[in-house]
């Protein structure tokens, strides 16, 4: 049920299988330009330096077939402000990969609209609150209605989009609406991914962290909507919800090994969201590769989900694989930590503290 090229999609395994050589889904934040400044965005504030030129971009799609490349997701800050964008996505379709594009939607226009059809493309949209006043409290005023109008725009060209709404602390309540929003609007599917404190979301800090109850809440909600009106969703960066997730119509996806993020500048990262990086694209892309596997193996060799506590007990360890180590590393420093977004976890937490 999860698309294929959305940033979660995993076609054969997750985390805790041997390390993969092929990256099937690439993923380019291709600009940390942005016309918006949304409290949460783990982009801003985190890249500096000049961004990689079109012949380096096109050397790179070039590229990536030969590594085992099926898809790549063009990600920002906003793609649309790169000017070369469509010609890399252009050149990347020319070499059998499909493509997608995560967007804020406040560019989309008829021309646009065009030029994704044509590439058959298929769009993600973030939109993280299901009406006016929470959208624009955290993505800022008017928002909604320009992420609205983005919409209409991909609709009436029959390009298939989905909406992803991150899980904050403002919007937890929402889950139900955002099920029904997605619906209405004619979205392929929706979106739920739990809030990363990376980039702004690191300053914004406890103000828009949910907690593990929170997400639960969220997810549980969106469940008996999916349930009810026969849709379906998926879930990103957040395995743990394995667990008590109940319903079939939502997907929730692994944390795969099979996933290349290359930043504005054309480095390797661990994660998207984090700054660990090895291998520069610039210097040959299956070099760049091979440098990275090397330094993600040696890092990640301390990160033991199934000695960890209380992960070591649980009956979806071999799945969830402790949780989203960015977000672990990210609120408590420590990369063998598992996910404190995990309700079980945060129960142990609590009793060892009590």
């Amino acid at each position: 049920k999860l698309i294929k090229g959305s940033p979660a999609w995993c076609p054969t395994g997750g985390r805790g299988s041997i390390m993969h050589e092929a990256p099937s889904l690439v993923i380019w934040l291709c600009t940390a330009r942005c016309n918006m400044a949304c409290r949460h965005c783990y982009v801003r504030g985190r890249f500096a330096g000049p961004e990689l030129t079109t012949e380096e971009a096109l050397r790179v799609v070039r590229e990536l077939p030969d590594l085992g490349a099926v898809h790549l997701a063009i990600t920002g800050g906003e793609p649309f402000l790169r000017p070369d964008v469509l010609q890399v996505a252009r050149e990347a379709v020319e070499h059998g990969l499909s493509v997608s594009f995560n967007t804020n939607g406040t560019l989309l226009n008829e021309q646009l609209a065009k030029e994704l059809r044509k590439l058959d493309a298929r769009a993600f949209i973030s939109l993280d609150g299901a009406d006016r006043e929470v959208c624009d409290a955290i993505r800022g005023p008017g928002s909604w209605k320009s992420a609205l109008r983005g919409l209409a725009v991909l609709r009436s060209y029959g390009i298939d989009f989905s909406l992803i709404m991150t899980i904050t602390s403002l919007n937890y309540g929402q889950g139900r609406k955002h099920i029904l929003l997605c619906e209405a609007v004619g979205a392929w599917e929706a979106v739920f991914l739990p809030l990363i404190p990376s980039g702004m979301a690191a300053k914004a800090g406890r103000e828009l962290m949910p907690t593990p109850a929170q997400v639960v809440r969220c997810l549980k909600a969106a469940e008996e909507a999916l349930e009810e009106i026969g849709y379906h969703a998926s879930l990103w960066c957040a395995p743990f919800a394995s667990r008590f997730a109940s319903s079939k119509r939502l997907y929730v996806a692994p944390c795969s090994e099979e996933v290349m993020d290359i930043s504005p500048q054309g480095d390797l990262l661990l994660c998207d969201t984090l700054d660990f990086k090895a291998g520069d694209v610039r210097e040959g892309l299956k070099r760049a590769w091979e440098e990275f596997l090397a330094f993600k193996n040696e890092f990640l060799s301390s990160r033991r989900p199934r000695l960890m506590d209380p992960c070591s007990n649980c009956p979806v360890v071999g799945f969830c694989e402790g949780g989203c180590l960015a977000r672990a590393y990210l609120m408590s420093g420590d990369l063998s930590a598992p996910d404190p977004l995990c309700p079980y976890v945060a129960l142990r937490t609590k009793r060892h503290n009590e």
